[in-house]
Formats: structure tokens, sequence, C-alpha cells
């Protein structure tokens, strides 16, 4: 596939990127020859060789980001990897479903948590080294609930529309 930019030189750093949208945009930034750096709960063997398989150096980066507690370890394990940060992508998050009238606090503050909250503190962490080299680039990966409610994903529409916002 021809690549119509080029990232060499760059490095990315991808928060879940084990499968699906995040896997490929992993990929998609080591064709495109960026290193890349990939944080989450989940092993993702096979996103790392994929992007080892592009001649692009991958970091894996072991983090719960249901939390803010291992925000600045993210990035600075990333920038311990890849030697400097140029792309953020906010790919991690979770669902929870019930119905609107049974929706638990628990299952709203873990969406949002993990989906807002631990997202915009990482972008924070991210752009304080990025505005030091004095350029950077966060991406946030929203969804189609950004522009409309869900009846049995509350949480994760309003999270949605907060990182669209």
């Amino acid at each position: 596939m021809a690549i119509s930019f080029s990232l060499e030189g760059k490095a990315a750093l991808v928060t879940g990127a084990n499968t699906g949208i995040g896997q490929a945009i992993a990929v998609a930034l080591a064709e495109a020859g960026a290193d890349v750096a990939v944080a989450g709960r989940s092993e993702p063997t096979e996103t790392l060789r994929a992007i080892e398989a592009t001649g692009r150096k991958a970091v894996n980066i072991k983090a719960d980001l249901s939390s803010i507690e291992p925000v600045q370890r993210v990035v600075d394990e990333a920038l311990a990897g890849l030697g400097r940060l140029d792309v953020l992508v906010n790919n991690a998050g979770i669902i929870r479903r019930d119905d609107l009238l049974q929706f638990s606090e628990e299952d709203w503050d873990k969406v949002i948590d993990t989906n807002l909250k631990t997202l915009f503190f990482l972008s924070q962490a991210a752009a304080r080294h990025m505005a030091e080299r004095g350029s950077g680039k966060i991406i946030n990966i929203a969804s189609l609930l950004t522009f409309q409610g869900g009846i049995r994903v509350p949480s994760y529409a309003a999270a949605k529309s907060g990182v669209g916002g």
C-alpha cells in the first residue's frame, strides 16, 4: 500500500493497540515510518510483531488506563524506549451496557475514568513534553455516539461526547 505521507524519524504512542482500531493505527503509523510504543492492559503480541515487521521499533508499555495512576510512567517509558514522542493516539476505551434506569454509578465511573479522564491527563502529560520540543500531535478516537445518545451506554456516549468536545 502506498503511504501518502512520511513519519520517518517520528515516534508515536498508541493506547489500546492490542486489537482492532488501535492495532490498525499502530501498524499504519509504523508503515508510515514511525517507531511505535503501545500501552494497555492486554499483551499486544500480534501488534508488536506487525510493527517490527515494518522495520520500525516497537515498545510495549504495560498499563491499566482505568485510572490516571500510570499516566506519567506511560509517557516516561515511551520517551525512554523511543527517545522522543511526536504523536499520541488515545484509543483505549471501555464500554458498559445496562438499561438507563438501572445503570450503576460504578459502571459510570469506570467508563468516564478510562475513556475521558485518563485520556485528558495522558494528553496533558504528553503535551508537556511536546510543548518543550515545540511540536507534536494528539489524536483522540471518538465514536458515532459522540453525536448521539445511547440508551444502554449512557456513560460511553457522555465520555465520547467529552472527547469530541
